[in-house]
């Protein structure tokens, strides 16, 4: 049996999409056909039904109104998968036959321009890679924006920034594979990957692509001169954009070269460790340093702090440049309340001319960036007071906003529709033709307004109404009961259970001139309208300058604000190595935590003496806490942030390296200490002399004696090599190693402070110098609620081990760490004085009730007593 010509249609547009959900646009619903729709109804909760369409069977079938398309469409993308949108391309009263379709948009995880698929202060990146052998060419564009940078590096230093930008959606080419790391990343993070025809990496035709986008005849005017691979890359996903959006869209204005260069370099071990911008904890947003320092106002503000947390500058004097203006804000609460007051009135206008340039944009956006460009200029004027250079520059920016928003809110009305096409949109006394034509009407307007009133009163029924709706036009209604009073220039239009509905010739005549001319007005707006986009558009360049430097003073806001709130200061930054902390706190567990004793601390290590710390002490004393403020003091230096310290001197680092925590990813087959080996390898293999590394707990993961040769062979290399010879916190539990760091020139030993009170531990979360001679597991274990039983006889094994433990120390026995007897710890138990001292010892009988004293006695007798 044929098809249909609707489902040959169908088939046709589906065929040239079929990586795609389908949306085809059937009158005002969306219908989803076949697979499609058992795909959709699950995910959008729509019920399947089924017709015959000419096939052979029935076809599974679901759909929902065409304005429920914003609710719908962002499910499915949220969901992975793209949403090919197919709507009607021709008047339907005008079609001959079928009516004309065309795809009108793609809409994939990278490419989503619809705000519920967006996070308002989180970049939506796109990517696309061109893998070579010993390096990537890479391209990042953000479509909501218009942001857009291409780039080449080294595979790690883009497995770097690739976890910074944490893209929604990866491009390469057909029968290419991302490399391994990056397709573990990909696959742990569920980012969508996308095929692309290896013709559109080709040289020559990403070239065209991007100098047709530019405007421009060579690529030598982009700085792609010789850049073959980046060329390919930046025009792969510049086709891939404008495929999918069936637009020009000209806010992507400019082609950015990124230099990784000029960010300290993160990786993502580290992103993951420190939580920077992301929490381990998906349940726990309050755990990221970017929660604690975003007071931003605005969404674009929010996206720009985001950047610069992580990518933190290693320009000394980028970094002073941005310190000596958050120091100014600092000291002028005034000026702060000013700014506040400004940038709340502010809309996203970066992703308002994302709109505007894709022809996106309806009234009610550039209503919006009219409001949002008054502001700017009010920001401008409260940096006028201000003497820092970036201020200087920022404010020259946004002056270049005065007069613009005036314009765009001289046209446009207060209260404005949903929608472009049905008139309501532009001011009255904006456009004379316009108003002409809405004073030819106004009379017949105004005839119609009061018909009502007057037909009431001539026929003396109070409950007659005028009214009107798109199916019947104008009609007066009466009630059947004063069906009599009904004069017989009444037309009947439409009955209904208790009334009937009217026409009179003379209000037909007036509703066939009203209907007529506000179909001439909505035109007209409409094309006033699109002439005021174009019109904004057109001063893209600039537009998209002033939102870029409302976002960098909005984030300057949120730092000064962070600051004060927090009774952070200014940290010393220089080009040097060396770490001098006073009085350092950990931001996000003293911002967590309000009324929480937070102990501070110091750190103090250069080159010149010790730049290794080998940090001992009991679990939960506070190690991993100390190793990850110190490593967030340095980084928040380095953004141009004021620092939770009483006082910090921080060397420019080139890369904070971490391996903090336990971890593993079995779904990848890798243990918690495979991960912990490959992290601390990549440690070994990439850190120079002007890096920080923190390392937690190496070792934990294997034997007692595998750990610590591992974990001493480790520090013994990170102290020796000079090309790795970092600036290093080494918290351990191995406190055998203490004997290490004293015969090591550049390694000090350091300790948590802690204080024994009989059975208790007492954790003063204080590092001094000096080395722990005990890992206090077993107090800890007692603290935590461990049975009795289990803690007496854990004592126990630990005494036995310790009689036999030979010193790691003694060079002897330094290659023999591995070989040692083992030691029967489950031997039935002899008699042992000491301890059952050390059990009396930890005894209180002051603070005991008899009973107690007598139960403990009991409990003594039954354990020692044999």
């Amino acid at each position: 049996m044929s098809v249909t010509p609707l489902m040959k249609q169908y088939y046709e547009i589906k065929a040239q999409n079929p990586d795609c959900i389908l949306f085809f646009r059937m009158g005002d619903f969306f219908e989803l056909f076949e697979s499609d729709a058992e795909i959709a109804s699950k995910i959008l909760g729509l019920t399947l039904t089924s017709r015959n369409n000419g096939a052979s069977g029935a076809t599974p079938l679901c759909g929902f109104p065409h304005h429920a398309s914003d609710r719908y469409f962002p499910k499915m993308v949220a969901a992975g998968y793209k949403v090919a949108v197919c709507e009607q391309v021709e008047d339907p009263k005008l079609a001959k036959g079928i009516v004309k379709r065309a795809i009108v948009e793609v809409i994939s995880a990278g490419t989503s321009m619809n705000d519920g698929n967006l996070d308002a202060k989180v970049a939506n990146y796109l990517c696309a890679v061109l893998p070579q052998k010993n390096s990537i060419a890479f391209a990042f564009a953000d479509v909501t924006t218009g942001y857009f940078a291409v780039s080449e590096s080294p595979i790690q230093s883009f497995e770097s920034e690739f976890a910074r930008r944490m893209p929604k959606e990866v491009l390469v080419p057909q029968g290419v594979e991302l490399p391994r790391s990056i397709a573990e990343f990909v696959r742990a993070e569920c980012i969508l990957v996308t095929s692309v025809e290896e013709d559109h990496y080709a040289l020559q035709n990403a070239a065209e692509v991007l100098l047709n986008h530019f405007k421009m005849a060579s690529v030598e005017s982009l700085g792609l001169d010789g850049q073959d691979e980046k060329t390919r890359v930046a025009g792969a996903i510049l086709w891939y954009l404008i495929d999918q959006k069936k637009s020009e869209l000209s806010h992507i204005t400019h082609l950015e070269l990124l230099d990784l260069g000029d960010y300290m370099v993160l990786d993502p071990a580290t992103l993951r460790n420190l939580e920077l911008v992301r929490p381990l904890n998906a349940d726990d947003p309050q755990s990221t340093l970017m929660y604690v320092l975003d007071y931003t106002v605005t969404a674009m503000g929010g996206r720009r702090l985001r950047e610069w947390i992580s990518h933190p500058l290693v320009s000394v004097k980028r970094i002073e440049e941005r310190s000596e203006a958050v120091a100014e804000l600092v000291s002028n609460p005034i000026v702060l309340d000013e700014l506040k007051l400004a940038l709340r009135e502010i809309l996203d206008m970066e992703r308002l001319m994302g709109r505007v340039g894709s022809g996106r944009a309806n009234a009610r956006d550039l209503y919006g960036m009219g409001r949002s460009l008054s502001k700017a200029v009010k920001v401008a004027e409260a940096l006028s007071s201000l003497k820092s250079p970036l201020f200087h520059d920022l404010a020259e920016t946004l002056l270049a906003a005065e007069g613009k928003g005036d314009e765009i809110l001289r046209m446009l009305n207060d209260d404005l529709p949903m929608t472009v096409r049905e008139g309501g949109m532009i001011r009255e006394g904006a456009a004379p033709e316009l108003d002409q034509m809405n004073a030819e009407i106004k009379d017949r307007r105004d005839w119609i307004a009061s018909l009502e009133a007057r037909e009431r009163e001539r026929l003396g029924v109070n409950s007659l109404k005028v009214s009107y709706n798109k199916v019947f036009g104008y009609y007066i209604e009466v009630s059947k009961i004063h069906s009599d009073k009904i004069p017989p220039e009444y037309i009947r239009k439409q009955t209904t259970v208790n009334a009937e509905r009217y026409i009179t010739p003379e209000m037909k005549e007036c509703e066939t001139i009203i209907s007529s001319a506000e179909s001439r007005i909505h035109d007209l707006e409409y094309r006033i309208f699109c002439k005021l986009r174009e019109s904004v558009n057109a001063e893209r360049n600039e537009l998209q300058d002033i939102a870029e430097a409302l976002s960098e003073v909005d984030s300057f806001y949120s730092l000064a604000v962070a600051a004060r709130k927090r009774c952070y200061t200014r940290a010393e930054v220089f080009d040097g190595t060396g770490v001098e902390i006073r009085g350092g706190f950990h931001p996000v567990i003293v911002a967590a935590n309000p009324d929480l004793s937070f102990v501070p601390n110091d750190v103090s290590l250069s080159p010149d003496a010790h730049r290794m710390m080998l940090i001992t002490g009991p679990n939960m004393a506070g190690k991993s806490t100390y190793l990850r403020q110190t490593g967030l003091i340095v980084l928040m230096a380095q953004i141009g942030s004021f620092v939770p310290a009483e006082y910090a001197r921080i060397g420019v680092v080139d890369r904070i390296f971490t391996r903090v925590g336990a971890s593993d990813r079995l779904s990848r087959g890798l243990s918690t200490f495979m991960v912990e080996m490959i992290e601390t390898a990549n440690i070994l293999r990439n850190a120079t002399d002007k890096s920080l590394v923190l390392l937690d707990e190496i070792g934990r993961g294997t034997s007692t004696f595998d750990g610590l040769s591992i974990a001493w062979a480790i520090f013994e290399t990170l102290h020796d090599n000079e090309k790795r010879a970092a600036i290093t916190l080494f918290a351990t539990h191995y406190h055998e190693m203490t004997t290490l760091a004293d015969s090591l020139e550049h390694a000090g030993n350091y300790q948590i402070a802690v204080r024994e009170d009989g059975d208790k531990l007492i954790f003063l979360h204080k590092i001094i110098a000096g080395a722990c001679d005990s890992s206090y597991g077993i107090h800890v274990a007692e603290m935590a609620g461990l049975p009795s039983e289990v803690v007496r006889r854990a004592r126990k094994i630990l005494l036995r081990l310790e009689k036999q433990q030979i010193d790691p120390s003694d060079s002897k026995h330094k290659q023999e760490l591995k070989a040692q007897p083992q030691v029967d710890i489950f031997a039935p138990p002899d008699e042992d004085t000491q301890l059952l001292l050390e059990e009396i010892k930890r005894l209180k009988p002051e603070e005991m009730t008899p009973l107690q004293a007598l139960q403990t006695l009991t409990e003594l007798k039954e354990h020692y007593g044999k």
